[in-house]
């Protein structure tokens, strides 16, 4: 029979084994730019974050990242272009939407967004227990004077 009450730091470990609190690094084949954003969400995530059947789908996430910022450009391209050409734009708008949608799946699949860590009491209460202070839309109206006569 175990002990009762919380477990300390050494049993955790222990129960984990030292290896989970070691950062992955990211796949021999992913290029530099995805490696990068790779690099990036793993270091923005807690250590024990991701476990191993997580991998291939951060590797995916990375993948998709870079392919959303080339559509990107293919879009900025094509709405620039001399004459513009209506069919091309919105192509790539359509691309560059499916290519977002697919990279906001992966990323709440990982639990990267506030979104997917919070359970909505406890979002709520960090609405409630949000400091105070001026709203944009408690600014004074210039045109208040005007429509009050």
């Amino acid at each position: 029979m175990g002990r009762r009450g919380p477990k300390s730091a050494a049993d955790a470990v222990a129960l984990r084994g030292p290896l989970a609190a070691r950062r992955p690094e990211p796949p021999a084949g992913l290029r530099d730019e995805a490696a990068e954003i790779w690099r990036q969400t793993v270091d923005a995530l807690p250590a024990d974050w991701l476990e191993p059947g997580a991998l291939p789908v951060l590797e995916s996430y990375a993948r998709q990242a870079v392919a959303l910022r080339r559509l990107a450009m293919l879009m900025e391209a094509a709405e620039a272009a001399e004459p513009f050409d209506v069919e091309e734009f919105r192509d790539a708008v359509k691309a560059h939407s499916a290519a977002a949608q697919v990279l906001k799946t992966l990323g709440t699949s990982l639990r990267l967004t506030p979104q997917t860590r919070l359970r909505a009491a406890a979002a709520g209460a960090r609405a409630t227990n949000a400091p105070g202070g001026r709203r944009p839309w408690d600014e004074d109206d210039p045109t208040a004077e005007f429509f009050a006569s």
